[in-house]
């Protein structure tokens, strides 16, 4: 989002937000993204998985019918221009690909942040959707969830080990493929297990042609709500790896910390697979509203002030520096400290932030 103002360099996953048009959406007060968790399945075995995704007969495969997809939709009456399909594996949903045509053929840019676990058959229709939208002049970026390639700190934070190399594998079937290694950026979380090693993840993620990495920080959510002490990082280990990304994509990325920026938090806002319309997707006790129960325009009508998060601050974060683009992430002063608007606890430049919440 500051790339014209500080620098030149191409950042696909990231640039798209600095179009006109989408700030435009964003300065009426309006959402330019929704988040959709279209299932809850994974056979990923991250064991801190923030959604509670197992591969297990429990969870449906499709939690979220095309037929609601194709109703939240309609948000595009509202200016939304951008989907993020999440999951679970979106991959193993039975009709993601139908979504992913549908939603770029209405004219959306698509994001789809995966667990990784591509076959040769569907790398190739995930081919497919790029050129279409290419064709169209829209975007379509896929992320990809690896946290180590070193095989014994991965075994620490997976519980199959066998899935890194198929992850590895299923990233570069993609680039085979002919899938533009520019629109894939890195998706990791960090984690205590994987603070190390994360930098030469990242190294590894330009390499392959990846222009951005994703660091997600460890929240103690689903699988891991309870085991916070055992999974978060130290505040020393999230600056070290945020400053590392800074030095490949920009020093304009330390602007807003390690949070994704007051632009993209007030801009998005999720609806989860069982139908809640949240804030945000590590936000999920904080519905406004269920989709199986109310029209989703008719919730953002009546909640939009709550689901984009316009409201003011505390402490550090009300007065740092960077309070026109940044307020810090509002997940984590809602899960570490119980208080939405307090200071972000996890931010390197919060004075008042310990080294570790647990």
């Amino acid at each position: 989002m500051f790339k014209k103002k500080h620098g030149s360099r191409e950042n696909p996953p990231l640039d798209l937000f600095t179009r006109k048009e989408f700030v435009k959406v964003y300065n009426k007060g309006n959402p330019v993204c929704v988040n959709i968790e279209i299932n809850q399945r994974c056979a990923g075995g991250c064991m801190y998985c923030y959604a509670s995704s197992l591969d297990a007969e429990t969870l449906p495969n499709d939690n979220l019918s095309f037929e609601k997809f194709q109703e939240i939709l309609e948000i595009k009456k509202l200016g939304v221009q951008v989907v993020y399909l999440y999951g679970g594996d979106q991959l193993i949903h039975p009709k993601c690909k139908d979504m992913v045509f549908y939603g770029i053929q209405e004219g959306f840019h698509m994001y789809m942040p995966l667990a990784g676990l591509i076959s040769n058959q569907k790398a190739k229709w995930l081919v497919e959707a790029s050129e279409l939208a290419k064709a169209n002049g829209q975007e379509f970026i896929l992320g990809m969830h690896i946290d180590s390639l070193n095989q014994e700190i991965y075994n620490q934070v997976n519980s199959l080990p066998y899935s890194l190399k198929s992850k590895i594998e299923g990233y570069q079937a993609l680039l085979d493929e002919g899938f533009p290694p520019d629109r894939i950026y890195g998706c990791p979380t960090l984690t205590s297990q994987n603070a190390e090693s994360i930098n030469e993840l990242m190294d590894w993620f330009y390499s392959k042609g990846a222009k951005h990495v994703a660091i997600a920080v460890f929240r103690p959510l689903g699988l891991a709500k309870n085991e916070g002490s055992v999974w978060e990082p130290t505040l020393t280990q999230i600056e070290k790896a945020f400053r590392h990304r800074a030095d490949v994509e920009g020093k304009h990325m330390l602007l807003v910390g390690c949070s994704d920026g007051k632009y993209a938090c007030q801009s998005h806002l999720a609806v989860l697979a069982d139908g809640s319309v949240v804030p945000c997707l590590l936000l999920p006790d904080l519905s406004e509203g269920n989709i199986y129960e109310e029209d989703i325009l008719k919730i953002i009508k009546r909640s939009k002030k709550n689901l984009l998060l316009k409201f003011n601050v505390k402490g550090p974060c009300a007065t740092c520096v960077s309070k026109l683009v940044c307020y810090g992430c509002r997940a984590n002063a809602h899960i570490f400290l119980g208080d939405i608007t307090a200071s972000d606890p996890k931010c390197f430049y919060n004075p008042d932030a310990p080294n570790k919440c647990f």
